[in-house]
């Protein structure tokens, strides 16, 4: 390998003792003012020990699944809350055709401001 430049062999160091004690990665690049690619490199070519990411830890033990008796006691406790909600709520009113239709018309007579309309409207009167 070629020779290593004053400033080079400073930043080295620099990042030995960061890295004895702990810093994380953030700390490291907002310190030494070089990207986290560089600071694995470099961590790499000094044979530093390798330091994990919290993302990349061990995750606890996942829970078993669920057996089918709690699956279908959990089903019905969620099917008798909804149902309570559904119960709590006023009684919906719906229109019958004939209303909805009706409420149609008055509708359109209420909207009558529209020339084109109206013109279709008057085209077969004498």
């Amino acid at each position: 390998m070629g020779t290593v430049s004053t400033a080079c062999q400073t930043l080295q160091a620099t990042l030995r003792q960061i890295w004895a004690t702990g810093s994380t990665y953030a700390e490291m690049t907002m310190f030494l003012g070089v990207s986290r690619d560089q600071i694995t490199r470099l961590r790499d070519r000094l044979g530093l020990p390798v330091r994990h990411d919290c993302s990349k830890r061990k995750k606890g033990k996942r829970h078993a699944d669920p057996t089918p008796k709690e699956i279908s006691a959990r089903t019905a406790e969620m099917r008798a809350k909804h149902m309570a909600t559904r119960m709590a709520e006023p009684p919906r009113t719906y229109r019958t055709v004939r209303e909805t239709v009706m409420f149609r018309v008055e509708r359109s007579r209420e909207m009558r401001n529209d020339p084109l309309e109206e013109l279709l409207d008057n085209c077969g009167d004498p």
